[in-house]
């Protein structure tokens, strides 16, 4: 009987656990944007804990802990009640068990396959939060050898939280070795987690870097997701893992199996040792949602996990990306077609590689249907590299058979130095080749450039990031030819005056060293345009980071791309965009135009062209394509038309080159309706050098079956059709026919070669078409021929479509000189006209047209409520309105009580103060009305971190009133009473700052009140906040307020208990000051202090502040040897077997000391110098000239500015922003400052970088060498 005991026992058993692993999911929970309160209830006799929803009595998720079984979760129910989402024990993978933890051999044991109880004896299961918005709890467990003995201890910590409708469930991993241990390395074990796949479900797992599924696999990623639409749901539910810095490896890769199971692959790349006694910590997230997944919303929730927030969160994966491309295999032409993939239905071909063609920077069409490419041979990196090959060409292929492969190739021009931009018109071909935008004609039509007719039009381009000079020529609809350039390379843009403007570069001519010395029109980042007829060049929009690639769409909206910052931009006439770095010429913009995209790609994307043509299929017309270069592989958007602008919604991985060494950075789309891709083709991919010479490629995808048709002149030179014909394609499926004929017009219109009924037969289909996109078309063309009166303009602004009247208004203010007819016409529209489309082309007008119109279109603009929350309405109005202060404050204050966008009515608040018109402000706050708080709140902006305000006479009466007022009014009015230095309001202050009970915040906003208005009974209290650790960072900062010894003498004496960021902290304020300075350099000259410990920024510092005497101590600071015998020293120092032999972990240590204060490495450190993640640190040469020889090529962002007080202070920084009143400063270690310019003593902009010499002078050999071997490595050391 016993035996059948057995047997019905097990069956029992069985039966439950399958019961048990199959639950019904709770009825749907409503979505609650409050912390759900949870609870927790554990079960003894079943080893369990279950979530629960307090008042519910089906659990969210249940841990499993029993005696002699691995630990796990299973099951996790969906947040909205909706499916199951983990999967037990499945015959697919019987040792999966839910979401678990198992490490693959462990001193040989496989932990992961095993999860039975001669593997695992269970210690403890613990309740830690039994209740609240978070609960936590705890299993400990020990990993048993063969022998039964405990070779780990494993303790596992887990909270919960559910918010907005998701769980927030993070684990906590400790591994205490209780022997030596050695996780052998593996593709996988660790946490793991198993979804209820099944085959054919609807599933899909992404990473941040957008790898799916197979791709993701062994890849290394911050987060990834997987999905599925399990059963009871009709869209997916998701869990994303999210990695963490600390963790070793990271970013550590991941394993995913053909079932969509994953977890991080700890062990990929090698063996993981844990002393014994010693313990290992990793800490994971998982984050429990449903429905599609935004990667840009993942990676801001991976962001408040991990602390790296912000645009540079992610940049370990481009220096990652480019190791790849060194390590990768080089493929031919035909190899690289045959390792794509392509989205189903379409296919790929050559269409023209080396050795026809090598180191294409740009390529574009002529009205032959011919390519022209750029040759840019004297790129070397994109610090180098202008005249020195001396080869570079402009190229025409053609493909004379149609058969899809380029089969001719023409010279048409060689030796000009640095052609970056081409595009094709007016007989001859316009070159952006810096410092010059110049047109080489072709009179006689022989595919030679007439060298001797050749036209600077215009010159001041600058070359210091060759990334980022002039790019991407394109002809917009206007009969305009539009360009871009990036916001690293200042540039100074004007017609040549004078022999030094009006030279052609070739072979070894040096860059000119003062194109930024001259007058010109400003531009750091941005779109430009040149008109080729009214010989005119204006800036569209400023800002960006490095953009390469601009289109228009049917509607004529310009969109483009480009690289690190967010890749999709609607471009708006006269808008102000988020840049990557530096600062906007206009001081008052407040806030710039954001990026579109409701996602994120990977950096670096180039060529954005939109689909207008009738080869590919429906689904894809109007959709964006862009290259992207770190996917490496052709990528689209969807633009959704979203009031005034676009939403871009991620469309496809149209074509992945799974070519680590493909770098494909511009496209066309061509005469047959195929999208045409140029590859610079180089092993590195981020173009810090050239390492393959001799390729470039262009690629042509096309569908398998095209729907392109074959009408008349289809393939012919577009210049031997008739005027009429030319009409006619402008109402043609290929926009690409439309464009080409349109500039054909515009050309034979200029030359008076234009027939006579040309313009009519434009008019009828303008006046006449259906077809809205038609219509445009020939609107446009009759703008070029000169085929519109002003009248009819006019007339259409009174059209049923949108963007006819929006274009009308954009044409008849192209010459900043409308008619009061227009004016008075715009002046109703703004007041009346329904669409927020024609409201953004008169906010765009109000740059254009004379200032004395600009004040009622602006009062009927800002009136309207229903553009609030528009992408780009408020601001544009904003750039249109500022400019009306400086004409008149009182009218321009008149405007803020009739606002109804908050935007615009905080900016004229803040925009009051910061022109020093306080008195007028309050007077109008004084009136009351709906604004008054929104004008409050603008002024109190405005006043933060100025101490040279004095109270307007007016504001007592009106504080006093809105005192009584109560609520937000009276907060504000109490806020701005203290930075006026207000006697109860300064009495207020120290009362909080002494309160312990309040919160941290309001503390230290007191602190930083009292230390910025050097409130003299301040210091009496620094030395108790002193001893309170959480407020010990702001109050050594408080001390650089005063010129107090015995402050000086408080922080030196508490130096050696400070923390090592509390150190820093205190170097920066006892480097402010000269008494604080010549303390600081006397504990170092008596080596109390170490030099060790003293930044070179901090050791810079000082020199300014003590003057010569502090070398006497310190020794050269500002000259060090940068000579032969320096490298050759340092090169010695730095040999191969060295740099293997260096202790990383040492050399992390170094980096933080000596360079993180202002440099950012994955992800971690300042912010002041560029971030090192991406850059050419692999090379020790890179390293050297920039260690020793800082200040030899300098951006002028990073030359170091120094700013002395009246009170005594002294700042080295970098200027950020700055306007009338005030100059922003970014200091080494610390955050940006505001400082008032009515006290500031001097300011000198030095020739040196912020970067100072001698980086290596106070480091030992081998601190060099970890340094050094760090800088080298290509992910996160632990």
């Amino acid at each position: 009987m016993y035996p059948a005991r057995i047997s019905w026992l097990s069956l029992f058993c069985l039966l439950g656990i399958l019961l048990y692993c199959k639950p019904k999911a709770p009825k749907q929970a409503e979505i609650s944007t409050e912390p759900t309160l949870l609870t927790l209830v554990q079960n003894e006799a079943d080893g369990t804990i279950s979530v629960y929803r307090q008042g519910e009595t089906d659990p969210l998720l249940t841990q499993n802990a029993k005696d002699d079984f691995r630990p796990y979760i299973h099951p996790i129910i969906a947040p909205d009640g909706k499916g199951v989402l983990t999967e037990y024990s499945p015959g697919h993978h019987k040792h999966q068990t839910g979401l678990y933890w198992g490490l693959t051999r462990v001193n040989g044991r496989d932990y992961f396959h095993n999860p039975q109880g001669d593997y695992w004896k269970k210690v403890a299961l613990n309740i830690v939060e039994e209740g609240g918005q978070q609960v936590k709890w705890q299993t400990i467990y020990h990993l048993l050898d063969s022998l039964g003995n405990p070779v780990m201890e494993e303790t596992q910590n887990w909270s919960l939280a559910e918010v907005n409708g998701e769980y927030i469930l993070d684990l906590e991993w400790k591994g205490e070795a209780k022997t030596q241990v050695t996780i052998g390395q593996y593709d996988y074990g660790s946490l793991f987690i198993r979804m209820p796949w099944k085959e054919g479900i609807d599933g899909e797992i992404i990473n941040a870097a957008r790898q799916k599924n197979a791709q993701a696999e062994g890849q290394p990623s911050m987060w990834i997701n997987v999905g599925m639409t399990v059963d009871g749901r009709e869209n997916r539910a998701n869990i994303a893992v999210f990695d963490h810095p600390e963790n070793r490896g990271y970013p550590n890769k991941w394993r995913v199996d053909g079932q969509l199971g994953l977890g991080p692959a700890f062990t990929k790349d090698g063996d993981w040792t844990i002393d014994q006694g010693k313990t290992e910590t990793i800490k994971l997230r998982l984050l429990v949602h449903s429905g599609d997944i935004n990667d840009v919303a993942l990676t801001e929730a991976w962001g408040k996990f991990s602390g790296r927030e912000g645009m540079y969160s992610t940049t370990e994966l481009w220096g990652l990306a480019q190791q790849e491309g060194r390590n990768a295999k080089f493929l031919t032409a035909q190899e690289a077609v045959d390792a794509m993939t392509v989205k189903a239905g379409y296919k790929v071909n050559v269409w023209a590689s080396e050795p026809m063609m090598t180191q294409p920077m740009a390529f574009c069409w002529d009205d032959r249907g011919r390519l022209w490419i750029a040759e840019n041979k004297d790129y070397e990196s994109r610090g180098d590299g202008f005249s020195n090959s001396g080869d570079s060409r402009i190229l025409i292929l053609e493909d004379t058979d149609g058969d899809g492969v380029a089969d001719s190739q023409k010279v048409f021009m060689e030796g000009l130095a640095f052609p970056a931009a081409i595009a094709v018109g007016f007989d001859g071909v316009f070159i952006g080749a810096p410092p010059n935008l110049i047109f080489v004609p072709d009179k006689n039509g022989d595919d030679k450039a007439d060298m001797k007719d050749i036209q600077i039009l215009l010159t001041g381009w600058g070359i210091r990031d060759r990334h980022e000079t002039l790019n991407s020529l394109h002809w917009g609809p206007d009969g305009w030819l539009y360009g871009l350039q990036g916001f690293a390379t200042p540039s100074k843009i004007r017609k040549p005056k004078g022999d030094g403007d009006s030279k052609l570069y070739y072979h070894k001519d040096p860059f000119p060293e003062d194109i930024l010395e001259k007058d010109g029109v400003n531009i750091n980042g941005g779109v430009w345009r040149y008109h080729p007829v009214k010989d005119r060049f204006e800036v569209v929009a400023h800002g960006f980071s490095n953009p390469w690639g601009i289109d228009y769409d049917a509607k004529g909206q310009l969109f483009m791309s480009a690289c690190v910052i967010p890749h999709l931009w609607h471009v708006v006439p006269g808008g102000i965009y988020h840049r990557q770095g530096g600062q906007h010429f206009n001081p008052f913009v407040y806030e710039d135009i954001k990026t579109i995209a409701n996602h994120s790609h990977r950096s670096a994307h180039g060529g954005a062209r939109v689909y207008q043509s009738d080869a590919f299929p429906k689904e894809e017309q109007g959709r964006i394509f862009m290259a992207n270069i770190h996917e490496h592989g052709v990528l689209s958007d969807i633009l959704i038309p979203k009031g005034s602008g676009f939403e871009g919604k991620h469309g496809d991985e149209f074509m992945l080159a799974n070519n680590a060494q493909w770098v494909g950075f511009s496209m066309e789309i061509g005469p047959d309706g195929g999208l045409y891709v140029l590859d610079w083709h180089d092993a590195d991919i981020c173009g810090q050098e050239v390492l393959n010479e001799e390729t470039g490629r262009i690629f042509r995808i096309m569908p398998e079956k095209s729907l392109a048709q074959n009408f008349p002149g289809r393939y012919s030179d577009l210049n031997k059709m008739t005027d009429a014909q030319l009409v006619a394609l402008q109402t043609n499926t290929s926009d690409w026919h439309a464009r080409r004929a349109r500039g054909i017009l515009h050309k034979r219109a200029v030359n008076k070669k234009l027939d006579t009924r040309t313009n009519p037969a434009l008019k009828s289909i303008f006046e006449k078409d259906k077809n809205p996109d038609w219509r445009l078309r020939a609107m446009w063309t009759l703008h070029q021929t000169g085929g519109f009166s002003e009248k009819e303009l006019i007339n259409s602004l009174s059209d049923t479509e949108p963007y006819i009247r929006a274009w009308a208004i954009q044409l008849l203010c192209e010459d900043m000189k409308p008619s009061q007819e227009a004016l008075t016409k715009f002046k109703s529209m703004a007041a009346k006209d329904p669409s927020p489309v024609v409201r953004l082309y008169l906010t765009a007008a109000l740059q254009r047209i004379p200032t004395s119109e600009k004040w009622a279109l602006a009062e009927s603009l800002i009136q309207h409520a229903e553009d609030n929350k528009d992408h780009n309405l408020p601001k544009m109005l904003w750039y249109g309105v500022e400019p009306l202060f400086a004409q008149s404050a009182d009218k321009f204050l008149e405007l803020a009580p009739k606002s109804k966008l908050p935007f615009v009515t905080q900016n004229m608040g803040r925009r009051a103060v910061d022109g020093d018109q306080i008195e007028k402000l309050v007077a109008l706050i004084g009136r009351g009305g709906p604004n008054t708080e929104l004008l409050m709140s603008g002024m109190l902006s405005g006043m933060e971190g100025r101490t040279d305000l004095k109270t307007p006479a007016n504001w007592k009466a009106v504080a006093e009133k809105l005192q009584k007022s109560g609520g937000k009014q009276q907060d504000l009015a109490t806020e701005i009473s203290s930075l006026f230095g207000d006697k109860e309001a300064t009495q207020r202050a120290f009362a909080m700052l002494k309160n312990k009970s309040a919160t941290r915040d309001q503390r230290i906003k007191a602190l930083q009140t009292l230390s910025a208005q050097q409130q003299k009974g301040l210091p009496a209290e620094i030395p108790a906040l002193l001893q309170e650790p959480s407020m010990r960072l702001d109050v050594i900062r408080s001390v650089a307020a005063f010129d107090n010894e015995s402050l000086g003498k408080l922080l030196l004496e508490n130096y050696p208990k400070f923390s090592p960021t509390e150190k820093l902290e205190a170097m920066q304020t006892l480097s402010s000051r000269a008494r604080y300075g010549n303390m600081l350099t006397q504990e170092i000259k008596s080596k109390k202090i170490a030099k060790s410990e003293v930044p070179a920024s901090v050791a810079r510092q000082l020199l300014r502040v003590v003057g010569s005497g502090f070398i006497e101590v310190w020794g050269p600071i500002e000259q060090v040897p940068s000579d032969k015998a320096a490298y050759a020293n340092y090169r010695a120092m730095l040999s191969t077997s060295a740099l293997n032999s260096a202790n990383l972990k040492t050399g992390k240590t170094v980096f933080s000391k000596s360079c993180g204060s202002c440099h950012k490495m994955y992800g971690e450190g300042g912010i002041i110098g560029p971030d090192l993640t991406g850059s050419n640190r692999t090379d020790p040469e890179y390293i050297l000239m920039n260690v020793l020889e800082p200040s030899a090529e300098i951006q002028d962002d990073y030359k170091m500015v120094v700013i002395n007080t009246r009170d005594g202070r002294t700042y080295s920084g970098n200027i950020i922003s700055e306007n009338e009143r005030q100059v922003t400063i970014r200091i080494v270690g610390q955050d940006q400052l505001i400082i008032n310019k009515s006290g500031i003593l001097s300011r000198e902009v030095t020739d040196v970088s912020m970067m100072p010499a001698g980086l290596f002078e106070n480091l030992t050999k081998e601190e060099i060498v970890n340094l050094m071997a760090y800088l080298k490595t290509n992910k996160r050391v632990e």
